[in-house]
């Protein structure tokens, strides 16, 4: 996503009588702000997957200034956008405000260390919380690995253990460890077009 993705932009649109206007066209932040404002009596949540898979502080754009929140939940400052007010307000003058029943979730994992990374001036705007890396759930955890009698559960927490106990002085190193997910039941598999998948992918 860029900010116009996430905010919204103005594209051309084709009438019924050809002929060619240019209208704001809303994007997902624009949407549930309107719906959250419409209906304060119900909760809306906005899931923002990976959020460090772009460059968040661009794509919030002025709006991540309203991620501070008072202690009712609304937004502690405003932000002018005409053409988001017109759609969320009906009036293009009204500043924005997040209402207190509108929720941003969002992930991130740790281990992308080759994406975009979250200012702290962004980052501070939100309350972190940290998912643990418990393979106990995973559906393949007692799926062997092929060619032996080692399940990934158990091959999974041995080598996790390994990482943090080796690199004990390491800030990062438990980013360095194997997600339950980081292979599929599939890697698992015998596959003699591949026989190197497993040991090519993890070890």
């Amino acid at each position: 996503y860029m900010n116009t993705d996430f905010i919204g932009q103005i594209l051309p649109t084709i009438k019924e009588d050809e002929t060619i206007t240019y209208e704001f066209k809303p994007g997902p932040f624009t949407k549930v702000l309107k719906q959250a404002y419409k209906d304060p009596l119900n909760m809306y949540y906005l899931v923002i997957e990976e959020i460090n898979r772009g460059n968040a502080p661009a794509i919030f754009g002025e709006i991540f200034q309203l991620l501070d929140r008072n202690k009712d939940g609304e937004s502690k400052y405003s932000v002018v956008n005409y053409d988001v007010s017109k759609v969320v307000y009906d009036n293009e003058t009204t500043q924005i405000k997040l209402p207190s029943n509108l929720t941003l979730l969002a992930t991130m994992n740790t281990s992308d260390q080759n994406v975009f990374t979250l200012d702290t001036a962004f980052q501070r705007r939100w309350n972190m919380q940290m998912i643990l890396n418990d393979i106990s759930g995973a559906e393949h955890k007692d799926t062997k690995i092929a060619d032996t009698s080692v399940k990934w559960g158990v091959f999974n927490e041995v080598i996790n253990k390994s990482i943090l106990s080796s690199n004990a002085n390491m800030l990062s190193s438990e980013d360095k460890r194997l997600g339950a997910y980081f292979i599929s039941p599939h890697d698992l598999e015998r596959d003699d077009k591949i026989e190197s998948r497993f040991s090519e992918k993890v070890i």
